[in-house]
């Protein structure tokens, strides 16, 4: 049986932190919540920690994963009933993995906030993240800006955020505030929990039966080519098939048979026909596929392209199967769109007006790299900034078709681009599997240093069973202060489809003017209602309301007012406040429209906290 208590700190820690509301019993058909109303989660104080199938800790159940929240149905004495899946309902909670954690070996979470790595966060050259575990320590820092005499008492293992997945396992946020750095400037400090070590002899443990499945999933890769498929592109269609057909024949055999290519043609909004996908298939095939597509090809007359639209629906509606890596190849003549249009997809998938760095940090974040093509001598003014974008945000190349090429030069360049990325996935996947150690008990193991979040992705996507073990000593979770920084860090929020609408009609309601003082404060007060529940004090802020509520902490004091304070207002001073929470509106209804399918396929999503007012 596993340690249970890491340390005498950890123990003291965690007994401070702040409980749920009450205790219930574990056949209460409601979850356990906070007392401001939402679900009271929790997070292991250590990467050890293990959970039991009843509250007498006698069989084991799982271990619980590195910062990762589990949501409490009930307590049982010392114990916590946990579930790993967010769920408003305990019917919905006992579908996950259920099991019993004792209170002291874990930390509540205790708002809906975390801090993110940013994309700059996984660059080679940048300074660690750091924090302070004191907080006299660090109000002597700020007010002194003296690091040498105040010192952080934890700095961030590079190498361990390096394989982090982005968007995974952020740094829950037990609260914030503003303090002022050397009288000069103001900055958020957040108190948070995090990693307090990361162990050099960390290693992912697989079992064996899952090893064929794993060594496929890291030494494949699948080419999606997203084709401008308009009438003035057969000819261009058949020369690449051409030439992949001739490329092929250069290609290792393990290139050859570990790479499928698909493809997603599509066409100008006005088109019967507008988009296309077909199913990855052998290399050996695809060339083929191509040659028979070029017959098919027509439509146009619209001189710019969404090809914008064809990309975010390659990214997160094509179905690529267990695909290992996934590469992306975009083909357009003459003309982009500079933005989404959403009239391809016909069931309204694709989110209207995303422009190519949306598009590609989109694409970026799923470590899907791009190759943009130039399918012709004629360049519009768009379609250089779309492409470049598209393929530099990603990692990727852009293809220009430059001054006396023809064809066949250009199609030889995609060839060889495509083959050269499949090749080097493959190359850096049997690289990986040569670390693989086979051990007792029935597992394989590869160290964690030589995978990427990336390959973890892929291993999962293929259905591979894996733990994570971070080797001798662990890893402890410890609670700290850090600074804000923007360029490494970004604060979020996990929300909810209804809770979102509720705050848009709030301030919607809050926007109206022309109507009288009676009727303003009814819709205020049931807007509010449909947020904080009935029973709230009417005399506190709405700010204070909200942030109660859902674990937040708005960024400007916009709300900052009671439910009487608008009526009250003189009609200047109610049309310039308007204004500013017309545009608040306007800025979450763009967020939830562009996010829908997020939003449709979870219980709720992580959102910038940017995007609050």
């Amino acid at each position: 049986m596993r340690t249970k208590i890491i340390s005498s700190t950890f123990l003291t820690l965690a007994l401070l932190t702040a409980a749920p509301q009450a205790a219930f019993a574990c056949e209460s058909d409601t979850m356990v919540t906070t007392e401001n109303g939402f679900v009271f989660k929790v997070v292991a104080g250590s990467d050890k920690i293990m959970s039991y199938s009843d509250a007498s800790a006698s069989t084991e159940a799982f271990e619980l994963e590195l910062l990762q929240p589990y949501f409490v149905i009930c307590e049982d004495g010392d114990y916590y009933k946990i579930t790993d899946l967010q769920a408003d309902t305990v019917d919905e909670a006992e579908s996950g993995n259920v099991a019993y954690v004792a209170k002291d070996q874990t930390y509540a979470w205790s708002t809906r906030e975390a801090l993110s790595f940013s994309e700059i966060a996984f660059l080679e050259e940048r300074p660690e993240i750091v924090a302070w575990e004191d907080e006299g320590v660090l109000e002597q820092f700020m007010e002194s800006g003296n690091r040498k005499l105040y010192p952080p008492a934890f700095k961030e293992n590079l190498e361990a955020t390096r394989l982090r997945e982005r968007s995974t396992r952020p740094y829950p946020v037990l609260g914030s505030d503003m303090r002022s750095l050397r009288g000069v400037a103001e900055k958020r400090v957040y108190n948070v929990l995090l990693p307090a070590a990361i162990t050099p002899t960390s290693k992912i443990e697989i079992k064996e039966e899952d090893v064929d499945a794993a060594q496929e999933a890291l030494t494949s890769a699948t080419i999606l080519v997203v084709f401008d498929a308009t009438g003035s592109m057969e000819t261009f269609a058949r020369e690449t098939a051409k030439k992949i057909a001739g490329g092929l024949t250069s290609l290792p055999k393990e290139v050859r048979e570990g790479s499928s290519m698909g493809f997603l043609f599509y066409r100008d909004a006005g088109d019967e026909e507008k988009l296309v996908e077909v199913a990855p298939m052998p290399l050996g095939e695809a060339a083929a596929a191509l040659e028979k597509a070029a017959a098919f090809m027509s439509g146009g007359g619209d001189v710019a392209e969404p090809i914008l639209d064809a990309m975010y629906y390659a990214a997160n509606i094509y179905d690529w199967g267990q695909s290992g890596k996934k590469i992306v190849i975009g083909v357009l003549n003459e003309e982009a769109k500079p933005r989404t249009i959403g009239a391809l997809d016909e069931n309204g998938r694709v989110p209207v007006d995303l422009d190519a760095l949306s598009i590609a940090r989109d694409l970026y974040d799923q470590s899907i790299p791009v190759i943009t093509v130039q399918a012709g001598p004629n360049e519009g003014p768009q379609m250089a900034m779309v492409m470049t974008a598209l393929a530099e945000e990603t990692g990727g190349t852009y293809i220009r078709w430059g001054a006396g090429l023809k064809e066949s030069d250009v199609a030889e360049q995609v060839t060889l681009r495509l083959t050269e990325r499949a090749a080097e996935a493959i190359a850096a996947g049997k690289e990986t599997l040569a670390q693989l150690k086979f051990e007792l008990n029935d597992f394989a193991s590869i160290p964690l240093e030589v995978l990427d979040g990336e390959m973890l992705e892929r291993l999962r996507s293929a259905g591979v069973d894996f733990n994570i073990n971070a080797g001798e000593g662990g890893v402890l979770i410890r609670e700290g202060y850090i600074l804000e920084n923007d360029d490494l860090l970004t604060p979020e929020i996990q929300i909810d489809k209804e809770t979102l609408i509720n705050l848009i009609n709030l301030y919607s309601v809050l926007a109206t003017v022309g109507v009288d003082e009676e009727a303003m404060i009814q819709s205020i007060s049931e807007a509010v209602a449909a947020i904080a529940g009935e029973e709230y004090d009417p005399e506190e802020s709405i700010e204070s309301i909200i942030e109660k509520k859902l674990g937040i902490q708005f960024r400007s004091d916009l709300l900052s007012f009671d439910i009487n304070y608008i009526p009250a207002m003189v009609p200047n001073e109610r049309l310039a406040m308007t204004k500013r929470i017309q545009d608040a509106a306007t800025k979450l209804s763009q967020y939830l429209e562009a996010n829908q399918a997020e939003f449709d396929d979870q219980i709720a999503v992580w959102m910038p906290v940017a995007v609050l007012p």
